[in-house]
């Protein structure tokens, strides 16, 4: 069983920021720090983190979101962005991935009430996350990352349908 904690504080953020930096290379081989730190600032600014604790309180996983896209200067805020999120290998299963995308859907509707649309990015080389999230919503491009990190997919819905998928699993 996992407990999920909304970052609030600089303690939440510190440890979510720690978990991010230590676990960055298993969810993008070679992510640069630099990179890593500017993802946490994007979220704290324009989003929402969470972290995941296990039942002796140490963190296991992450998750994220921002409102609108870091190439429009986050405009657009009726758009939002999954993050790079990651759990542990114990805990790396169907039902804290599903788990996880419940909070996520709860926290961007508390976020933003006009959300209409979220994007989910993932590497495309993926299987695990291109299979999943192809049950959520339809590709919407494909992109090389501009710092070597290989193509990515960009998948989208619409909030609503996105809400009914993580509702399915309740």
């Amino acid at each position: 069983m996992v407990r999920f904690e909304i970052c609030r504080n600089t303690g939440h953020w510190s440890a979510f920021t720690e978990f991010y930096v230590e676990h960055r290379h298993r969810i993008i081989p070679d992510y640069k720090i630099s990179h890593a730190l500017v993802d946490v600032k994007n979220v704290m600014k324009h989003g929402r983190g969470a972290i995941l604790r296990d039942r002796t309180n140490h963190i296991v996983g992450i998750g994220s979101f921002v409102l609108g896209m870091e190439e429009h200067g986050f405009e657009y805020k009726h758009i939002a962005v999954l993050g790079n999120c990651y759990f542990t290998d114990d805990y790396r299963n169907n039902r804290t991935f599903i788990r996880g995308l419940q909070v996520l859907a709860e926290q961007i509707g508390n976020a933003a009430s006009d959300v209409t649309e979220v994007r989910i990015p993932t590497a495309a080389d993926n299987s695990y996350t291109n299979r999943i999230y192809q049950k959520i919503a339809n590709k919407f491009h494909t992109f090389e990352s501009g710092h070597g990190y290989g193509l990515f997919h960009v998948y989208s819905t619409s909030y609503d349908r996105f809400v009914e998928f993580c509702n399915r699993f309740r």
